[in-house]
């Protein structure tokens, strides 16, 4: 993954995010007990990709359902899942410098 700028725009944010959720959707495909935070990423992955907002809202969206789906869920994620969630939520991350 290649790092974001502090600057870097909402195209740039949609297809990193997309790639992480691509990578996080195939392997909880393997797992089973995260169908819910599986459904909320479909549904943003979709979002972006039809591009119906603009991507600091859809991702910001996307942080909370996500967090509630993990809640709701009570299952354990593997390393690799609490890594790329971790990813996924700093995309939208933005810094505004003045």
């Amino acid at each position: 993954m290649s790092k974001l700028k502090w600057f870097s725009g909402g195209n740039e944010r949609a297809k990193q995010a997309e790639n992480i959720m691509t990578d996080l959707l195939d392997d909880l495909k393997t797992d089973l007990g995260n169908e819910s935070l599986q459904k909320v990423l479909e549904n943003y992955l979709e979002e972006l990709k039809q591009k119906s907002a603009s991507v600091p809202m859809i991702l910001s969206r996307m942080n909370l359902d996500i967090s509630k789906a993990i809640r709701n869920d009570r299952a354990a994620l593997s390393d690799y899942q609490s890594k790329k969630l971790k990813e996924l939520t700093s995309v939208s991350n933005i810094r505004y410098k003045y």
